[in-house]
């Protein structure tokens, strides 16, 4: 078994269970995705578990579908295209899943562990448990409006809820820079390290826009 078709099984099952029904929007409805997304991995790596490993999808300012900055939460912005970006992260060798429902204001409609709208959108956000960013076309962003958007911390020593020297790769290639600059442009495949060597993918298979 591959070790991404392993931790993507464990994360949904996980997201699934914990997933209520409730609210409305207008996100783009996308079926779940296939491990065959991945390429292969040597083994498999665990999703961790423990609140460190489980950070709120939405953060105090999203909660109320204020302004983040330059970034707005907008109403109706599910409707459109979004182009599509990848980011998984791993802390003390374990998978840090990132959850569906960053960048969407409540109430939220689910189905399982899919987030299919909510109140308004921001410019990134997510609906499946699976590390896929959709991003509003022409925005210029980063992943640094990512984790501020998420309501997490985000720097060369902070990952989350973990501390200690954080390794950023952007198509399998160290970024030397605050891993904050990294740009989020469609296509972009990132991983963020802290702890352990996992790795890196340098590429991942996208879902077929509709």
């Amino acid at each position: 078994m591959l070790r991404a078709a392993r931790t993507l099984a464990g994360v949904l099952a996980l997201a699934s269970a914990a997933a209520p029904l409730a609210g409305c929007g207008a996100v783009r409805r996308r079926p779940p995705a296939p491990a065959s997304r991945f390429v292969a991995w040597p083994a498999a790596v665990p999703a961790g578990r423990g609140p460190a490993f489980r950070p709120p999808a939405r953060g105090a300012a999203v909660e109320q579908a204020r302004a983040i900055g330059r970034l707005r939460c907008t109403a109706g912005a599910g409707a459109g295209a979004r182009t599509l970006a990848h980011v998984e992260l791993f802390a003390a060798g374990e998978v840090v899943p990132v959850p569906p429902g960053i960048g969407i204001a409540p109430p939220l409609a689910r189905a399982g562990a899919y987030v299919r709208g909510g109140r308004c959108s921001y410019p990134v956000r997510t609906t499946e448990p699976t590390g896929l960013l959709e991003l509003r076309p022409g925005a210029r962003l980063t992943l640094g409006d990512l984790f501020a958007i998420w309501g997490q911390p985000l720097s060369r020593t902070r990952l989350g809820a973990f501390r200690g020297h954080v390794r950023a790769y952007l198509g399998g290639r160290p970024w030397p820079r605050d891993p904050r600059a990294l740009p989020l442009s469609a296509g972009a495949v990132i991983v963020l390290e802290i702890g352990p060597f996992v790795p890196p993918h340098a590429s991942y298979r996208y879902p077929p826009r509709r």
